[in-house]
């Protein structure tokens, strides 16, 4: 902390004075001025996508301060970091924020959106990576369950059991989009891509005079927008919303059903992908259930 706190006096021509952690790769920074600062470890690539940004003219992103050498990104012997100004985030409901975030998840892909074809090589060898990785926690799971019915029942083999039928209903479910996803990339269609966020959580959004910005871009890439709608959905799936309301919304601005076959595929993919079945214990049952319990939602939802 004290080299970025020197750092940052060479490089921006702050005199600050004090510097506290917020997270592991995030501080909070005062200059003897009394404003405050934000300063973020960070990676290579951050600067091209800031500087993407500025060029395409989105605004609802917060932009780093620019050092002296004109970058977004600053280097330290310890690695890379950025600064923007400190803002106080003005309080939201979970709910708010929720409607909040998906307007400007979808504002960033209109703004950044252009169209290129599917690749039947590139694609298809992804969709299908997915769907092994599928397979394999399938079969998985499914030894799970076998090991299970072969013990003695006990409180964990009920809830276990019981569960499993949703499991199934999942995998059936990922099968039949699997073929659609394998039915869109055969017929080389061209389909948007955007910078995507890659991380929409809800405190990565912040309110400013009235205005609302997204925050903590590390993560983000260019690619097809159903991935952040995806991991928004799992993000605001437990809070008091109509979430289908606002999931259909966005996805009826495309005329193709691509988007919304491939956002599914994902949010079962995470689903699946978090259960933990290390034993017949407290922790593999409460991570069964609770995949087993958003399985069945996300399906009575969205694919009934």
């Amino acid at each position: 902390m004290r080299e970025i706190l020197n750092d940052t006096r060479v490089k921006y021509q702050i005199n600050s004075h004090e510097i506290k952690p917020v997270t592991s790769k995030s501080y909070l920074m005062k200059c003897q001025a009394g404003n405050c600062f934000f300063i973020k470890k960070t990676e290579l690539y951050t600067e091209d996508k800031f500087a993407f940004l500025k060029e395409q003219g989105i605004t609802n992103v917060i932009y780093p301060i620019k050092n002296t050498n004109n970058k977004y990104i600053t280097t330290y012997n310890q690695g890379l970091y950025y600064l923007t100004d400190y803002y106080r985030d003005r309080q939201y409901s979970n709910q708010h924020k929720a409607v909040k975030l998906s307007r400007e998840l979808a504002n960033l892909h209109h703004n950044t959106d252009y169209k290129k074809p599917l690749s039947v090589e590139f694609s298809r060898k992804k969709v299908e990576e997915l769907y092994e990785y599928f397979r394999y926690k399938f079969s998985t799971i499914e030894l799970f369950i076998r090991t299970v019915e072969a013990q003695p029942f006990d409180e964990y083999s009920i809830v276990i059991l019981k569960n499993y039928q949703y499991i199934i209903l999942g995998e059936k479910k990922i099968a039949a989009l699997h073929k659609k996803l394998i039915e869109h990339v055969k017929s080389r269609k061209s389909v948007s891509h955007s910078f995507i966020h890659n991380n929409p959580k809800f405190n990565h959004l912040i309110n400013v005079e009235g205005s609302d910005y997204l925050i903590s871009i590390d993560n983000s890439k260019i690619g097809i927008p159903s991935l952040d709608i995806a991991k928004f959905y799992i993000e605001a799936e437990d809070i008091t919303l109509d979430i289908k309301s606002l999931i259909n919304q966005y996805f009826e601005q495309y005329d193709d059903d691509f988007y919304f076959d491939y956002f599914c595929f994902l949010v079962l993919l995470y689903y699946v992908k978090g259960i933990n079945i290390n034993g017949k214990d407290y922790v593999s049952s409460q991570s069964f259930i609770y995949a087993a319990s958003s399985i069945k939602k996300f399906i009575e939802t969205f694919l009934s």
